[in-house]
């Protein structure tokens, strides 16, 4: 028996929630740490993008 594959799409992101909120709720100093982390990964990304689309004219 084959997963459709509609189905087979919603199973990893209802997994990855269910994980991020176990997470938050026995964690959740180090689930604070981590978002502020991963926030600030993310704009010094786009500060890098923003760097070099000024740079090329």
């Amino acid at each position: 028996m084959m997963i459709p594959t509609q189905q087979s799409r919603r199973i990893l992101p209802t997994l990855l929630a269910i994980g991020a909120l176990f997470f938050i709720v026995r964690e959740p100093a180090k689930a604070a740490q981590f978002a502020t982390s991963a926030l600030d990964a993310l704009l010094k990304i786009a500060e890098a993008f923003a760097t070099f689309a000024s740079h090329l004219g």
